[in-house]
């Protein structure tokens, strides 16, 4: 602190000094040119200027102040310097990568020479443009043990694909499929004798291999929850067999819904159809036209539909009095509480029927006299539904139907091994039906359904290949991620089929009803995940052997077993 205040004073004497000594310089006249020179080694040295201090009187010290002593004691703690690592937060907003696999080729084999191959492959991106392709065979080279064994082969080939294309605001897409099944008319009654006034339809035991080409293309709207939505549909199919059933169809479908505020909903349906068919006994072209408004209304718990169905086909049936038909449509429903509440419905409709829908229906049919839509006069139906806590779904109901042109298969009185259609003109159906479904997580899940029938028929002696009751029960269990198990019970029971009728001259001619025995079917299936990629499978069906008779005379294979392995790629 002295060393400061000594440099402060010399520095104040020195600078005071030069001050005054310039200041007596004479500066007299212009602005001389003057030289300085800067050496760094000389020393400057200023005479001392005698100067009068005057000291300042001593102020009285006051008491309470003394001089103090601060002790500074300087501590080094050995504490290492805290070391910041800032980690910014990691929150990751997108999907979860999953590893998507476009690829998928699944094979097997089994018993009855029954080789399976599957293939599918599609797109996996988000491009505008969506593509998939599938392909599918399996076939049974041998049939039910017995004099069927070498005489009942069965093949299934199916192969199409899809494309979409979206726009910013809608989706066009189309599809191309060829299918093929194969068949044979292996159920021959042995006591079967042709009538003598019945013309006899070529071999009992040939094949009949039926393919059918399906091309379709439309347009729909991608913002489903819009105002306004709109679907549109052309398609195109054509179908043919080994025998003389021809069938070529051209349909246009258009969907159009509104739907103005949350409470209000509407939308109007179109379908037209135009079929041609051929066959033994008939060359004809079919139209159907359908156009279907409805308008819907909720309110609270409460839901309103009501409708119309304008139907217009131009099937040839004596005594019709036009082709033009309205059904009103008329539905309602009132949920209580989510565990309990009820709907019913008043409604009619007329369901178009073709040969390629009989087909698929019952693939052992044979030339047939007339094809005929079925008229539903009314349907009236009712019953109660809910579900408690997620998990467990239920619905009972009833309905009651009227219908006219009701299709039933009969064995022909030309061939046993074929099936022709016979319709019953009034018809009504009693049906009751109850459903119960379960699912506790994806470790198990049910569904089951049982049906009741009751036919009133008025020119039908029964109503032929048609269940009194069925049941089915569906179970999936998953104990362990990579495993999934199937078991699956459906029966069937009350079917009747027409036997043997006598001489045709009598009329009405005797008829032998046969009752078939009841339908039990288990099937299991099992599939083991390897890896991400390989998968294993086993499947089995009518596991009880039951001789199984769905179609009179065609009695269905035994314990059918198959197993394999698929891929992904």
């Amino acid at each position: 602190m002295k060393r400061l205040v000594i440099t402060l004073l010399f520095s104040g004497t020195f600078f005071g000094g030069l001050t005054s000594t310039l200041a007596q310089t004479p500066q007299r006249g212009a602005v001389q040119d003057q030289e300085f020179v800067i050496r760094k080694d000389r020393v400057l040295t200023v005479p001392t200027q005698p100067r009068s201090f005057e000291r300042l009187p001593v102020l009285p010290q006051p008491k309470g102040m003394e001089d103090f002593t601060y002790a500074i004691t300087p501590y080094f703690l050995s504490i290492p310097a805290l070391t910041l690592q800032p980690t910014p937060v990691q929150k990751d907003y997108r999907q979860p990568k999953q590893d998507l696999y476009p690829g998928l080729v699944r094979a097997g084999y089994g018993n009855f020479a029954s080789p399976l191959l599957e293939a599918r492959y599609m797109s996996t991106t988000a491009d505008p443009l969506n593509y998939a392709l599938r392909f599918k065979h399996q076939s049974f080279g041998k049939g039910p043990a017995g004099p069927y064994a070498d005489a009942s082969p069965e093949a299934h080939t199916t192969f199409g694909g899809d494309v979409s294309y979206f726009l910013e605001r809608a989706e066009v897409f189309g599809g191309l499929s060829w299918g093929q099944d194969k068949y044979s008319f292996y159920g021959e009654d042995p006591n079967f004798r042709v009538p003598d006034n019945a013309d006899f339809i070529g071999p009992v035991i040939e094949n009949n291999v039926q393919n059918n080409v399906q091309f379709s293309a439309g347009i729909r709207d991608i913002e489903k929850v819009g105002p306004f939505g709109y679907e549109a549909k052309l398609g195109f199919r054509s179908f043919k067999d080994s025998y003389l059933a021809r069938e070529n169809e051209v349909g246009v479908q258009a969907l159009g819904k509104f739907r103005p505020s949350d409470d209000w909903s509407g939308k109007v349906g179109l379908s037209y159809f135009s079929t041609g068919t051929e066959d033994l006994l008939y060359d004809l072209t079919r139209t159907y036209l359908a156009i279907r408004p409805e308008v819907s209304y909720t309110y609270e718990a409460f839901r309103f539909t009501a409708g119309l169905n304008i139907v217009s086909e131009n099937d040839s049936i004596p005594g019709k009095e036009s082709d033009f038909r309205i059904f009103p449509v008329l539905k309602a429903s009132y949920q209580f509480a989510e565990e309990f509440g009820f709907y019913g419905e008043f409604s009619g409709d007329v369901q178009r029927n073709t040969y390629f829908s009989f087909v698929r229906e019952n693939p052992f049919l044979g030339p047939s006299f007339q094809l005929l839509n079925t008229v539903n006069n009314y349907k009236i139906a009712g019953g109660i539904e809910g579900q408690f806590q997620e998990a467990f779904h239920y619905q009972a109901g009833i309905d009651v139907s009227r219908f006219n042109n009701l299709h039933f298969f009969v064995n022909s009185i030309a061939d046993s091994a074929r099936f022709e259609l016979v319709y019953d003109d009034k018809t009504t159906v009693v049906n009751l039906n109850a459903e119960l479904g379960m699912k506790f997580s994806d470790v198990y899940t049910l569904g089951s359904r049982l049906d009741l029938y009751q036919y009133d028929l008025n020119t039908q002696t029964e109503a032929w290949h048609r269940p009194v009751w069925a049941l089915s029960i569906n179970n999936q269990v998953k104990p362990v991620e990579k495993l999934l198990l199937q078991a699956n019970l459906n029966f069937m029971g009350g079917i009747k089929a027409r036997g043997d009728v006598s001489d045709t001259a009598i009329f009405p001619p005797d008829i032998e009803v046969v009752n078939l025995k009841t339908i039990a079917d288990l099937q299991l299936k099992a599939d083991f995940k390897i890896t991400d990629r390989i998968s294993i499978f086993a499947e089995g069906n009518n596991l009880t052997n039951g001789k199984n008779m769905r179609w009179l005379n065609y009695p269905v294979r035994g314990v059918q077993l198959i197993g394999g392995a698929s891929f992904k790629f």
